[in-house]
């Protein structure tokens, strides 16, 4: 069925007479060819059959709650602001006379310097033209320091004439930062790995007698001299790293308003999010990767990896151009802190950090190419370029290699090729030449990088030429717009061998440049843009004579076949442009942001990001608990039943390897043990404390602690347990053990723990048996997971038992044995003998799952409870809480450990200023009685249903 708006008559109309009739699908929309109504378009409903409210212009005015930011509306606005957070600045900056506090300041895009960055510069810079469309701020270093005195004036022009925020940094701290870029991160991200000396020295301070320049590295921006006397150390490169990150976050705030976008751009500025979360919470804000990144072994190298890794998933969106590199990333995530992913509809992959949702986007920039031809037209000097060019290499084909000159960019491995091509093909010797452009990186000091890998390419160049002379023309500078382009003009082929390469634009340069020629592409497989223009021939530069063969293959293409090729690439740099792509991502991340919106979810509250990472940091939920409530509820209520995973409370005690940082400092066990005896004799409460762990291993923890008869243990997920008011120890089991699956499950998961290195067995419970695959390869150890599981389902099938997959362990249990029967169970017993009026049912765990079903679905049935011999009517309060673990079906969330020691000292301090009910008898009924309750009564459910009893003490006085 489908809905039919009118829109001349805004009337909406449901099809009740179905028939045969066709629908083409046109992305998230179906055409309608019956004929029958003059409508053009029709939106299904979902399998739930909820309608789609449309407003008067006929637009959505409601997402649904899955997947649906592609279709909601979004267009970029005048009074949006974007904020840009780059290294650099886009600018050129020449200082005046020495002393003078004069400066000139120029856009810069940064393509025609010798800088590894300046790809990534000139995207940057073309950002501009973004102005037209919404309000655009640039916040990064000049790349000179500016004297102190001189810095306000600087700002202000700045400020005024180009709408940049400058951060100025000292000489030392600007060299120190680029240290540790580097030899640190640049390596890493370009699947390098650096020497242990450099990784030392990276994360380690070094002695204050070694400081040549006081304290500008400090993370402190101007420390005072006595600070800096007690200093006994620099701080290290890393610390000096987080720094110069956080003082370009101090400039974002002055300025910053609630729903600003900010971009942040490349591998330099990777702790700017965490910041920026902690400060800017309500920013929309996207990560860029204009390098490569890693895979998740590489990565894993990095000291502080799970620090940037929290970092960057404070962003709303992070960009890459290239879904290899984002493929390592979203592998890292899983490796290292645990997070899955899922694909959207529009395209984007999304990953739920704690409830925090970040998404993944995809997609290559390209150049300003309309401002690149305009420039290629008006230039003066391409024409006699052009011309000196056709003198040079006459009517040889030209194989062009332009790349910069450093080892990534594999020019040993096209000079190996072309030699290999020559062997191969001895026919084309004298027909063919190589042009060979190195285009030379300078450090920030102007110094040339890379001098030996220079010398080397020079020897294997004048080898090459001394065996077929003249085959390689090389050159080792930087052209100028006219020279560059017109050599581009002029081949027939470009080449690029790359080792591994993020974001490189020449190849776009030259499809704008070859119109003439129309030249092909041989381009590395692991370029970024190697799967972006189309034609492109790829090829493992590793192989010489597969590149070689490559090249020799596309000399020889046909005219109509460049011809094809050409004219698809072409279109491709016109229509994907830097505007575009930046256009379409602003987009993207406010459709998401709306779509939040639109589902409830509160992005302007104050917890609604990671924060920094260096603390325990915060997870997100948009159904926080508010513990006032609880409280509140707590001192209303009469009867009370709070059920906590052991875990929650003891995890930082007995095992704080698997705590929050910090946590297992904050309490010590008496401690929290005594707040669990307190809350347990207060009258009116029932107090239970689950585990999966078997009774000897509770006994071991417990056995020593005084006065733990009135706290209810279940163990081993409910299948031993003991009432409040017994004696621990002694256990009651809540089912008959079957006999026989337990052997079958053992012998299966003893043939997958021998096949999989790592993994182990848990046997020694009654109810259950796991296998564990958690210190096993990840992928590997769920593959086989899954396996098990299948197997398992296939020889239990006429065992009474359960197999659940977790996320790193197998369980077989015995059907019925589950914290959420367990707790079924107990809450029948208590509603037999009075009933309860408040639950608190706090878990950690996947196993805790179920429970909070159970404890939903009595929130959902007994909603108020109608004191008998009165009027009045008492609401039943009903709290389900998941402490760290998202997304989770309980109704609210903790962030961390600390704060469930905090929510059962504030219970344990309620004790104090409840009153307790006069009146009270002790009542005897049943097991496990042995406290005092109150008089039974019936809940009341609104329609009249009477459905469980609870206790009530008399009216009070």
């Amino acid at each position: 069925k489908y809905v039919i708006y009118k829109k001349e008559t805004s009337e909406f109309q449901w099809e009740d007479d179905i028939t045969n009739r066709m629908f083409t699908p046109e992305g998230v929309f179906l055409i309608l060819e019956d004929g029958r109504f003059n409508i053009q378009r029709a939106v299904l409903l979902d399998r739930k059959q909820r309608k789609l409210s449309i407003d008067s212009v006929g637009n959505r005015t409601l997402a649904s709650k899955y997947n649906e930011y592609a279709q909601a509306e979004a267009r970029l606005r005048s009074e949006d602001c974007l904020y840009i957070i780059s290294y650099k600045l886009p600018l050129r900056t020449e200082p005046g006379p020495r002393g003078s506090g004069e400066y000139r300041f120029c856009w810069h895009a940064g393509y025609a310097t010798n800088t590894s960055s300046r790809h990534a510069g000139y995207v940057v810079e073309r950002l501009r033209k973004l102005r037209s469309t919404v309000q655009i701020w640039y916040i990064g270093w000049l790349g000179i320091e500016i004297p102190e005195e001189d810095q306000e004036v600087v700002t202000e022009i700045l400020k005024r004439d180009f709408q940049c925020l400058p951060v100025f940094l000292s000489a030392s701290v600007a060299k120190d930062f680029r240290e540790f870029c580097d030899t640190i991160i640049r390596p890493i991200f370009h699947f390098v790995v650096p020497t242990s000396s450099d990784v030392t020295n990276a994360f380690q301070r070094a002695d204050d007698e070694d400081l040549n320049h006081g304290t500008s590295s400090a993370l402190s921006p101007k420390p005072s001299n006595t600070v800096t006397q007690g200093l006994r150390e620099k701080p290290s490169l890393w610390q000096n790293y987080s720094f110069v990150n956080l003082e370009m976050v101090q400039r974002l705030v002055e300025r910053f308003n609630d729903g600003d976008h900010v971009w942040v751009i490349d591998i330099e500025m990777m702790m700017v999010p965490a910041f920026v979360g902690a400060r800017c919470r309500t920013a929309n804000m996207a990560f860029i990767f204009n390098t490569p990144f890693p895979s998740s072994d590489l990565f894993r190298m990095l000291p502080v990896r799970k620090e940037v890794m929290r970092s960057l998933l404070n962003a709303d969106m992070i960009l890459f151009h290239c879904f290899t590199y984002a493929r390592h990333f979203l592998t890292s995530c899983s490796r290292l802190l645990g997070i899955e992913y899922h694909s959207m509809r529009g395209g984007l992959v999304q990953l739920n950090f704690r409830g925090h949702k970040v998404h993944i986007r995809a997609s290559h920039v390209g150049m300003d190419a309309d401002a690149f031809l305009e420039k290629l037209h008006d230039d003066l000097g391409f024409e006699q370029s052009a011309i000196s060019w056709k003198k040079l290499l006459g009517d040889r084909d030209v194989i062009l290699g332009y790349d910069d000159l450093e080892p990534m960019s594999g020019h040993l491995l096209l000079l190996e090729a072309v030699g290999s091509m020559i062997r191969l093909f001895p026919q084309i010797l004298g027909k063919v030449v190589l042009v060979l452009v190195a285009v030379p990186l300078m450090d920030t000091d102007g110094q040339e990088l890379h001098v030996t890998y220079r010398q080397t390419v020079e020897k294997a160049v004048a080898k090459l030429n001394q065996d077929h002379p003249g085959l390689v023309l090389f050159y080792n500078r930087r052209m100028m717009f006219s020279e560059r382009t017109s050599l581009f003009s002029s081949a027939d082929m470009l080449v690029n061998s790359a080792v591994r390469h993020g974001l490189n634009l020449v190849p776009f340069e030259f499809v704008l440049c070859s119109s003439r020629k129309k030249g092909g592409f041989v381009v590395s497989e692991f370029l970024g843009c190697s799967r972006v223009l189309p034609g492109a021939v790829r090829t493992n530069p590793w192989r010489d004579e597969d590149l070689a063969r490559a090249m020799y293959k596309l000399l020889r293409q046909k005219d109509h076949e460049k011809a094809y090729w050409h004219e698809l690439q072409v279109a491709f740099c016109r229509n994907n442009t830097v505007y575009s792509w930046a256009e379409n991502s602003l987009l993207d991340m406010k459709r998401i942001r709306q779509t939040m919106l639109d589902m409830g979810e509160d992005v302007n509250r104050a917890g609604c990001r990671v924060g920094i990472v260096k603390m325990p940091h915060k997870e997100i939920s948009e159904n926080i608990l508010k513990v006032d409530q609880v409280y509140a509820a707590y001192k209303t209520a009469q009867t009370r039943l709070i059920v906590v995973d052991i875990d929650v409370l003891l995890r930082p005690l007995l095992r704080p390897e698997k705590s929050d940082e910090g946590s297992a400092n904050l309490f010590s066990k008496e401690e929290v043990l005594k707040c669990v005896r307190d809350i347990s004799d207060h009258q009116g409460n029932f107090l239970f404390l689950l585990t999966s762990n078997c009774p000897d291993e509770i006994q071991s923890w417990f056995g020593d602690t005084p006065d733990l008869n009135n706290v209810g243990i279940a163990t081993e997920d409910g299948y031993y347990y003991k009432w409040p008011g017994t004696p621990l120890g002694e256990w009651t089991t809540r089912v008959t053990e079957a006999e026989g699956w337990k052997d079958v499950a053992l012998g299966l998961m003893s043939q997958y723990a021998q096949r999989t290195n790592g993994s182990w067995i848990e046997d020694d419970k009654i109810s259950s048996v796991t296998w564990h695959f958690g210190l096993a390869n990840p992928d590997f150890g769920a593959l086989q997971g899954k396996e098990l599981q299948n197997h398992l389902q296939e020889m239990l099938s006429h065992f009474p038992v359960r197999i659940a997959l977790g996320k790193q362990f197998v369980r077989v249990r015995h059907e019925g044995v589950t914290k959420g029967g367990f707790l079924e169970h107990i809450i029948k017993h208590y509603n037999s003998r009075g009933g309860v009026d408040f639950i608190l049912a706090l878990g950690d765990d996947v196993t805790e799952e179920d429970m909070f079903q159970v404890v939903n679905s009595y929130a959902r049935e007994a909603q108020y409870r109608l004191v008998p011999d009165s009027d009045s009517v008492q609401e039943v309060k009903v709290f389900s809480c998941t402490v760290g673990r998202q997304p989770s079906t309980a109704q609210f969330c903790l962030y961390k450990e600390e704060e469930v020691f905090e929510l059962m000292g504030g219970l344990f301090l309620q004790n104090k200023v409840t009153r307790t009910p006069s009146g009270a008898k002790p009542y005897t009924e049943g097991e496990g009685s042995g406290k005092e309750g109150y008089k039974g009564l019936k809940i009341q459910i609104p329609g009249g249903a009477n459905i469980a009893r609870t206790r009530s003490a008399p009216k009070p006085t």
